[in-house]
């Protein structure tokens, strides 16, 4: 059985992959992980908001810095390899 792997070490292989990010506020957006920082503040590029169920683009911002505490879950369909 594979050991989990640490938050920042799975950070490091999502960057410059795209992302789809939960927040504690229930918002959901998708963009490109640019970098990250210690507290888990992370910056995106092409950034959008989605609807609740993850699927339409509601808003598009561009970069986006989305402060860490707020951060619930963050999901990638690309390979981590």
């Amino acid at each position: 059985m594979e050991r989990p792997q640490q938050p920042m070490k799975t950070l490091q292989k999502l960057v410059g992959k795209h992302v789809t990010i939960r927040l504690k506020n229930n918002k959901v957006l998708r963009g490109v992980l640019v970098n990250y920082d210690d507290c888990m503040n992370l910056i995106i590029d092409e950034g959008e908001e989605l609807d609740q169920k993850g699927e339409n683009v509601v808003v598009k911002y561009g970069r986006l810095v989305i402060r860490g505490t707020q951060v619930l879950y963050i999901t990638s369909e690309e390979t981590m390899g």
